[in-house]
């Protein structure tokens, strides 16, 4: 009993030592965690110094969570499919083409995404038509009035700037055309080689919710059908911009353009066994205008010269202009080496009168050349009129070293007693000089005559001499002044220019008086009135069949 309860007694003695052992050493560790984590002492910061974060160690960054804003889709958070052709106008594959840049947002640029309102063209009663004798080289063909609406931005272009012509540039042969498809009739005026064609203008076609491709499939199979074997495309907007891919400098771009609207017709076109040159307005463009003012035609007053509100008449004597004239020209030209040919339309250097050029680089080389005369005699409308020639003949050069058709298309003025205004007239009355044009050797190909009845119905208010038939004479007065040195193309329009709307049996008229006059073709300005005009396929056809 003594022993035992000895024992009980010594380990209760002994029991507390080590329970106050742990304690302490519990105690203890706890006291040196929180003196570790807290630093002993913040650095000392300047008056008006904030406090920086830590940096932690690369290894320990991790991204921060994306926000519910940051994962909703905008409007350049889609990237555009890469862009279907080079600048030799070939197809790339799409894992060897550049990445392209994002889209930009629907209406930060509008005006390259998308034409504005184009500008109201002048009534007919207006002033243009009210000289005499009359203006010969009114602007037939007006700009399309396009719908001001959202537009989707196709691929940009990734071709790199270029700003002068190669020296030598090798076309591509296209691929042969299908079989025509239209009647047998048809087919066998297309052996005869003649020209049926159609003026396209992309502007009337914007807001039906078609891209540039299903344009492109839907028109030219409508117009094969017609028996059309031409398109002049209307390639680059002299306000709005191109409806091709371009990046060239001063080019801007429509919506159609960055579609490629003119690589797709091309490709539509030649399956179907149909022609197309690309018709610009030279030289004009509004962009180039608006970046360099001494480029511009200049009246005497010195003020710009702007007959139309949407004319940009660029200077042909300004050795600039001409530099970068053609530079523009070749650009289409070695891009799309699938093109037929190239239309330069109504180049002129006044619309009528001695208004212009009186620019510093027309005054002082007729100083240079013609010492002592004055601005408004012969010599002078003689000296403006060889600007322009220089520049159109280079054009026309340029266009056939690439083994394209020059086209070129110029109003010719009736009289009143129908006959048709002679060359010089025309030629001191606008600077456009036909007969030094047709006498060189890199003339045009083909010469459209704009001959449209109702024009000069409305200018001399005489509808028993201008009608119809009134056509017939002057395809072959036309033919006389060209005199075989060029093919002659008849032009001819559905607008209205004060007569009233052509409807199906006039337009059918019409044609079929062309026809007679025996031209090399019969072109139609545009494509989009005769689909509006009821009853106009059907006459259009069977004027042409007598081809």
């Amino acid at each position: 009993m003594r022993r035992r309860g000895g024992r009980s007694y010594i380990w209760r003695l002994a029991l507390p030592v080590p329970l106050a052992a742990l304690l302490v050493g519990a105690v203890f560790s706890g006291a040196r965690r929180a003196w570790r984590s807290t630093p002993t002492t913040a650095p000392r910061l300047a008056v008006g110094e904030r406090p920086t974060e830590p940096t932690a160690p690369r290894d320990a960054q991790q991204p921060a969570a994306p926000t519910a804003d940051a994962l909703r889709p905008t409007a350049s958070s889609s990237i555009p499919p890469p862009p279907e052709r080079t600048s030799a106008g070939g197809p790339v594959e799409p894992s060897r083409s550049p990445q392209p840049r994002p889209a930009t947002p629907v209406g930060s640029h509008p005006r390259t995404f998308g034409p504005a309102p184009e500008p109201v063209a002048p009534p007919s009663t207006a002033a243009l038509r009210t000289s005499e004798p009359p203006p010969a080289a009114v602007s037939a063909p007006q700009t399309a009035p396009a719908p001001s609406i959202g537009l989707v931005p196709g691929a940009e272009p990734v071709r790199a700037p270029r700003t002068s012509p190669p020296a030598v540039a090798q076309p591509q042969v296209p691929p042969a055309p299908a079989p025509a498809r239209p009647s047998p009739q048809l087919r066998e005026a297309w052996a005869r080689e003649s020209v049926r064609s159609v003026r396209f203008d992309a502007g009337y076609y914007y807001g039906q919710g078609r891209s540039a491709r299903q344009l492109a499939e839907e028109l030219t199979e409508s117009w094969a059908e017609k028996g059309v074997n031409l398109i002049y495309f209307y390639a680059y907007n002299r306000v709005y911009g191109a409806r091709y891919r371009t990046s060239y400098r001063g080019n801007i771009m429509e919506d159609y353009g960055r579609q490629d609207l003119l690589g797709h017709m091309l490709r539509e076109a030649h399956k179907r066994g149909l022609k197309v040159v690309a018709w610009f307005y030279g030289p004009q463009h509004k962009q180039m205008w608006d970046q360099h003012p001494d480029w511009r035609e200049k009246t005497a007053e010195g003020k710009d010269y702007r007959p139309t509100p949407d004319g940009y008449h660029l200077c042909p004597r300004n050795a600039e202009v001409a530099k970068w004239w053609l530079g523009f020209v070749d650009d289409v030209l070695a891009s799309y080496p699938e093109l037929d040919g190239v239309d330069i339309a109504e180049p002129q250097v006044d619309s009528w009168g001695d208004n212009a050029c009186h620019c510093q680089h027309c005054r002082s080389q007729f100083a240079e050349s013609h010492p002592g005369e004055k601005a408004g005699t012969a010599a002078w409308r003689r000296f403006r009129s060889e600007g322009l020639t220089r520049l159109l003949l280079a054009t026309s050069r340029l266009v056939k070293s690439y083994q394209k058709e020059s086209h070129l298309t110029t109003v010719f003025t009736a009289q009143k007693d129908g006959g048709l205004m002679s060359v010089a007239a025309i030629r001191d009355a606008t600077g456009f000089d036909l007969e030094a044009i047709l006498a060189s050797q890199d003339r045009p190909d083909v010469i459209q005559a704009e001959l449209i009845w109702q024009q000069w119905a409305a200018t001399y208010r005489n509808r028993a001499v201008f009608n119809p038939e009134w056509t017939r004479q002057a395809v072959r007065q036309a033919k006389d002044l060209v005199r075989g040195r060029a093919r002659l193309i008849a032009h001819l329009e559905v607008t209205d220019f004060g007569a009233g709307p052509l409807d199906g049996p006039q337009i059918g008229t019409t044609v079929a008086a062309a026809v007679e006059g025996a031209p090399y073709g019969v072109d139609i300005y545009d494509a989009h009135l005769l689909d509006k005009t009821e009853g106009a396929a059907r006459h259009l056809q069977t004027a042409w069949l007598s081809f």
